[in-house]
């Protein structure tokens, strides 16, 4: 099986989390980035343009990631927790998946610990296509459990 990772960070967390799961698996990683870049200020960040795209379900231009996504079965996505789900370049990179017949499998991180933050981001994920098999990975969890749980799923 063929896997891609495909994450979003902007604080760099998310990214480090990726570098050292993939140090172990070596799979293709893409960074989903925002075509115009977030302010380096956390306060305009979260509380101005993340919060607002969040509100308003905007979802922002992304840089283009050129990749042909039916080249892998399966692709890990990873991202941080805003406003109770998902960035919204999150957003943009599944519009622009859509159609893909893979396995999409959700790792998200937060700094509190509400599981629920994983079920809104696997609800509103499904709104955006309901076609793409999206499958629950890990929330909140060490590089080691994501490492033995990609292993144990046979990712």
């Amino acid at each position: 099986m063929k896997t891609l990772i495909a994450y979003f960070s902007w604080s760099n967390n998310t990214k480090k989390l990726v570098d050292k799961i993939n140090e172990k698996k070596k799979y293709d990683v893409i960074r989903i980035e925002r075509a115009i870049p977030y302010s380096d200020d956390y306060d305009i960040c979260a509380y101005k343009e993340a919060k607002e795209e969040v509100n308003k379900k905007i979802h922002p231009a992304i840089k283009p990631l050129d990749i042909d996504f039916g080249n892998y079965d399966q692709i890990l996505l990873f991202f941080p927790i805003w406003w109770y789900t998902f960035p919204m370049p999150i957003a943009t990179f599944i519009e622009s998946i859509k159609g893909y017949k893979g396995k999409v499998y959700i790792f998200a991180n937060s700094y509190t610990n509400d599981s629920q933050y994983m079920i809104n981001s696997m609800k509103d994920l499904r709104k955006i296509d309901q076609n793409i098999e999206f499958k629950e990975g890990l929330f909140n969890k060490s590089e080691e459990e994501h490492v033995q749980f990609i292993e144990s799923e046979e990712i």
